[in-house]
Parts: structure tokens; sequence; C-alpha cells
């Protein structure tokens, strides 16, 4: 069958849409009006509102003057922006002191400005979403960039407006709203750390908390990987909530031997290796991992915007019901930039604690510390050990250490391990936690009391 260049319809980008950009100039003109008529408006929207929020550039200038005003402690109202506009120039600019009368006269009082402000203030973030959308159309069109890359610089674009959106550094909170948050958040008991019932590490730790960041560091072979699978795990059954384990080294079917390993009891050797007195174990396993909330992101080189992209999906796919996110481990994630690797390192640190902060989720990170307590006779481990960076302990909320007596002693009989929290901004204790272990099957139990 011969192919009819005829029917071919060359492609073409998608016209740009002829419609107004998202902005609503009554509410910019309400907030100005707001701010000249109860100079005392400013305070409760300073700190929200850019001036690069409003549509109207006239509108800007005269807000980023109000600003001016305001931070000098002088008012906004009418006399004082007309002076102030015309002492730098831009009374003309913005239409004359008419204009500024006419914005006066219109409104009627600042009683709903925290609510308009917000309103340009989505507005705005609209338009950047646009902006944003163009820029990612043009990156489809890079043919010279690779596909990966062209994904990662999208979501960062992305990722840039959604964060800006939700940052609320800058806002100041004041005592009396504080208090009532807080006598409810206790009253609720919502100051508590979530139990899974370790109980001589939650003695010391108090818990799990959302938006922490917790590192869990040790020199290789103690069980790191084995006491997130073992977390993760008690969290799902304990908790009911979901789980998202990130994985740069192992990939996904060597994690989920390990999680079938502690859901069956069964050796994880012995799972690898089909042994057929177990199969039938291993097939009720399975059929039970088949319906647990766990989520796996398997990546070589996962970047923390790469990283944060995943928690987005599993918490759009889960819901509000992440219950923690685990990165095994931080020395796996590549460093941006060939500068000071401690730098870099805390940088990443600082990302990842970031996503634990912006989604409320606490993420526990697996951390290699350096081999310097061998030298010594008590070979337990300190922060002073963190591989690469002591910006790891800063950034931390919490830091548990794993200690296993039996790597140097070889007796296989002492099925001990010791958990050392060195930092724990989130309870304010510190101390020792002994546990047993099993990390054939990736199980941690309380030692009887």
């Amino acid at each position: 069958m011969a192919f009819n260049h005829d029917n071919v319809v060359p492609f073409s980008p998608p016209a740009e849409v002829d419609l107004l950009p998202p902005q609503n100039i009554e509410a910019e003109e309400s907030i100005l009006g707001g701010i000249m008529l109860d100079p005392q408006a400013m305070d409760r929207i300073s700190d929200t509102l850019i001036s690069e929020a409003f549509y109207v550039g006239a509108h800007a200038i005269i807000y980023q003057a109000a600003k001016q005003l305001h931070n000098t402690g002088q008012p906004t109202d009418l006399l004082y922006l007309s002076a102030w506009l015309s002492d730098h120039k831009l009374l003309e600019r913005i239409g004359g002191r008419n204009r500024l009368a006419t914005i006066f006269d219109r409104t009627v009082s600042a009683i709903n400005i925290d609510a308009l402000a917000q309103l340009v203030m989505e507005k705005y973030y609209r338009r950047q979403l646009i902006k944003v959308g163009n820029e990612i159309v043009k990156l489809g069109y890079e043919m010279h960039t690779d596909l990966p890359q062209v994904f990662e610089q999208a979501e960062m674009k992305v990722f840039s407006v959604t964060q800006n959106s939700t940052d609320e550094q800058s806002k100041v909170y004041q005592a009396g709203d504080m208090a009532v948050e807080l006598y409810q958040k206790l009253e609720m008991g919502q100051m508590q750390g979530e139990k899974i019932g370790w109980y001589d590490l939650e003695d010391i730790t108090g818990g799990i908390y959302p938006s922490s960041l917790v590192v869990v560091a040790a020199e290789s072979h103690m069980g790191k990987t084995h006491f997130m699978i073992s977390t993760a795990y008690e969290i799902m059954t304990k908790l009911g909530k979901s789980v998202l384990y990130v994985t740069p080294e192992m990939d996904k079917n060597q994690v989920n031997i390990r999680m079938l390993a502690r859901l069956t009891g069964v050796d994880s050797a012995l799972i690898q290796s089909q042994t057929q007195s177990s199969w039938p174990q291993i097939i009720q396993g399975i059929s039970q991992l088949s319906e647990m909330p766990w989520q796996i992101f398997e990546h070589s080189t996962p970047t923390t915007t790469l990283i944060a992209s995943a928690v987005r999906r599993a918490i759009s796919q889960q819901g509000n019901s992440i219950g923690a996110v685990f990165v095994d481990y931080l020395q796996q994630i590549p460093l941006e930039s060939g500068g000071n690797m401690a730098h870099e390192v805390g940088k990443i640190t600082r990302q990842i604690r970031a996503i634990a902060k912006e989604h409320k989720i606490p993420i526990f990170l697996g951390c290699q510390i350096n081999r310097g307590n061998q030298a010594t006779a008590d070979k337990r481990p300190n922060r002073h050990l963190l591989r690469n960076s002591g910006e790891i302990f800063e950034v931390c909320d919490q830091l548990i250490m794993l200690y296993r007596d039996c790597i140097y002693s070889k007796d296989p009989t002492d099925k001990t391990i010791e958990l050392i929290v060195e930092k724990n901004r989130l309870y304010g204790k510190l101390g020792t936690a002994t546990m047993l272990c099993d990390l054939s099957t990736s199980k941690f139990l309380n030692l009887a009391r």
C-alpha cells in the first residue's frame, strides 16, 4: 500500500489562547484604597502581599510606595502617599493625584483587605503558572537537551511557583493567636509524637513527628536499611498510614524482599533462594504486601527535585495518609556541583528537610558515618563521625545512631542493637535505647521490661 503524503498533517504548536491573564483590578484598587483609608491595614497584608502581584503597573508603584512609608513608620494615607510619589518623580506615572483620590473615594472600608490580598496573590500565581507553562512549551522544542533533563527542568519551574505560593517564612504570628492554637493542639493531643510501640526508643524520642527530618546514621552493616524497613512496616501496620521508600542504592525488588521478610518472618536469603518449605509463607506474604500502603521510588541518582516530585506524586495517590518518607541513603544523592563537599551535603540535607516541612510529613534519611570510631576502645558512634558534613547534625531534627556490639565481638548470639539518640530538638531528651534485632527478617523487638 503506497503512503499518501497528501494525508499527512504537519504538527504545529497550539495557537495562544486570546484571553486576558488572570487579574482582578477592583480588588487591587480596594486594597490600595483600604491602605489610604486605614493605614494600620498594612500590618495585615505587608508580609503576604508583594508589589509584583499587582496586574496594573501603576497599582504596583502605589503599593510599593505604601510599603516604603509603612516600613519607616509613616502613615500611608492619601496625603503622605501623594507626597512620597511626587518626591520620587512617580506621581505622574500612576496618573497623578486625581488617580489616587479616585481610588480613595471608591473605597468604603478596609475590613476585607486580608481576603482581597489573598485574591490578588492567587491571580498573580496563576499568571506565574501561565508564564512557566509557556517556558515548558519552549523546553519541549529543545531537541538538543536530553529528555530526562527537560523533565527535571520543567518540574523545577512548576515547583518554584508552588513553593513560593505556600511560603510563609516571613509571616509573623501574634501571641494571642498562637496561644489559642497551642491550647487547641494540646487539648487534642496533636503535640504528641505518634507511637509505633517501640517504648524504650519512644521514651527518648517522644515518637514520630510531622514535618521532621530524622537522620539514621551508622557505619556499613549496622542495620540502617533494616531499621528503616522495620519502622516503615510498623507505621503501615500500627498507624495505618502509607509509606514512600526512596531507594537509590538497591532496586525495588531487593527492598521488597526485605519487606517480605519482615511480613512473613522468613529469612530474606531463603526468600531469594525460593526454599520449597517456605514457599506457602512467601505466597501469603506477597498477597499481604500487595494490599499494603507501600510505595517505592527507585532511581540510581535521585536529585532532591526528583525526590520532591516523588513525594508529591505519592501524596496525590494516597491522599493525606502519608505516614513517612524514607530516603536510603544521603550519600547516594548526587552533588549538584563540584564545589565544597561538606557544603553540598549540607545543602542537600536542608532541601530534604524543606520537603518534610512543606508537606508536614516525617522524613527518615539514612546516612553513612566515618570509621573513626574503630580506632577507639569504645566503638560506639557519635555525631562527629557524620560523613562529609557537620551540617547534617545542625539541620536534622533528630539524629539516631545505630550500634551493634556483635560486629566487633563476633558473638552470633548477641541480637541487641543500641539506638543512640544524639540530637532531639523535637522532644528534648537524649539517650540510648536497646532493642533486639533480627536482620535476616528486618525485625526489631522491644527488650522485656
